[in-house]
């Protein structure tokens, strides 16, 4: 399969004897069976040049092909303790590109089995425009991955017109991969906000959510497909010549400190976002990746060098990866059922002052991982819990948590819950 990683290849091949990954290449590398320590599917095994040919021999399949169709087929080549001989590597999270599972029907059309097949997932192409599915990937917590790694795109067609229109920015605009990058995280901390007179992205989570599913995991699940066609309209702006130069005619050489210096983008964003009320909304930000790459094109047409920099995220404006969102939404639900499932034990006033606070954190915790901001109204409740008056109270007596509670958790008190910490 095109894209697809050696492990999930591997793994079919072995399929096909019918055994598993981790009896059929350690014993064809003769390497022993510490080559699959800490095994997960999600990983990626790297292979030496011997490894390679033996694989390819076995296969009989040309290594010239093979190379063609794995991107990690030469890639990060291990050495052989011995100094010679085959040799591979397992490696898992982080350091392993993002993967996930490819389009089941396409998967079956080109192999002919029912097996599923992991691809590099990159952001255009997570959709088969042909099938019209979403590719969200494998989300692990724990060792677990999520119920589900595709979703039906039925009665969305924006979604596959968007991906018509990433896919030609991608071939005639240089700048477009990297674009997509800045408007990805433009457009998820506008997400986070939960605007009101927001109306497409509720429609689309409710028709991406499987019946009798958790709204609030779906709605972290799947925040990256909702926001796809917004964060495309973004990328063709940031990478139109004509509105970059209007931009800089707007700051008369100045550097602006707040998006309401360059009316003229913002306008723009509102239209090709279809939000005419946005304009309004986003004209006093003075901080965030939008105003950041607006510095960016202010400063590089004074001083070319800059040109470098255009495209530069920093670290605090990176979305947040999906599976942290997941597994904190996870631990603040398991958090607040046992906080009110749990006995309660008559052991005084510290205790319950202990357990209070644990209960109204759980809360925050949980309202956090799904508005993305703790400003409750002081008269809201979540999930039956007082929790406006509860962080009203934090934030005007800013006293010290009890002293059971862990370091990390009063400063996130203290930081007011904010996205990333």
């Amino acid at each position: 399969m095109q894209g697809e990683t050696n492990l999930s290849y591997l793994d079919r091949l072995a399929d096909r004897y019918r055994l598993s990954v981790r009896d059929l290449i350690p014993a064809l590398l003769q390497t022993g069976g510490g080559l699959f320590k800490g095994y997960r599917t999600d990983g990626e095994v790297y292979l030496n040049t011997e490894a390679r040919a033996r694989i390819s021999a076995f296969s009989r399949v040309p290594e010239e092909i093979l190379g063609r169709a794995l991107p990690a087929w030469t890639a990060q080549e291990p050495l052989s303790p011995d100094g010679a001989g085959a040799a591979g590597r397992f490696r898992f999270g982080s350091v392993v590109p993002a993967a996930g599972e490819g389009c089941r029907p396409c998967t079956a059309a080109r192999t002919g089995r029912a097996k599923p097949a992991r691809v590099y997932l990159k952001p255009h192409t997570r959709i088969c425009p042909r099938h019209q599915r979403w590719m969200l990937g494998t989300h692990w917590i724990d060792g677990a991955p999520a119920d589900t790694e595709q979703v039906d795109l039925t009665g969305l067609p924006e979604m596959v017109t968007a991906h018509r229109r990433h896919l030609d920015l991608l071939r005639h605009r240089p700048d477009a991969a990297r674009a997509f990058e800045v408007a990805h995280a433009v457009v998820v901390s506008w997400w986070a906000q939960q605007w009101p007179e927001e109306e497409q992205w509720p429609h689309r989570v409710r028709q991406l959510t499987p019946q009798g599913a958790d709204p609030g995991w779906w709605q972290l699940l799947v925040r990256d497909a909702v926001t796809y066609p917004e964060t495309v309209a973004l990328t063709s702006l940031l990478t139109d010549e004509r509105a970059r130069q209007r931009l800089l005619a707007d700051t008369g050489g100045y550097l602006p400190h707040t998006l309401a210096h360059v009316p003229g983008l913002v306008g723009e964003l509102a239209r090709v976002t279809g939000r005419p009320w946005l304009a309004e909304r986003v004209a006093s930000t003075s901080a965030g990746p939008l105003l950041l790459w607006v510095q960016h094109c202010a400063r590089a047409d004074a001083d070319p060098a800059g040109a470098d920099r255009l495209w530069t995220l920093h670290m605090a404006h990176r979305p947040r990866p999906i599976a942290r969102e997941l597994t904190a939404y996870r631990d603040a639900a398991h958090n607040s059922e046992r906080a009110e499932g749990g006995t309660r034990l008559h052991l005084g006033l510290r205790h319950r002052s202990d357990q209070a606070f644990t209960t109204g954190l759980a809360h925050a915790r949980a309202y956090a991982a799904v508005h993305g901001h703790l400003a409750a109204p002081i008269h809201s409740r979540f999930n039956g819990f007082a929790l406006g008056r509860w962080l009203s109270n934090h934030r005007k007596f800013p006293a010290m948590p009890p002293p059971n509670t862990s370091p990390r958790s009063r400063h996130w008190i203290r930081g007011g819950g904010r996205r990333g910490q």
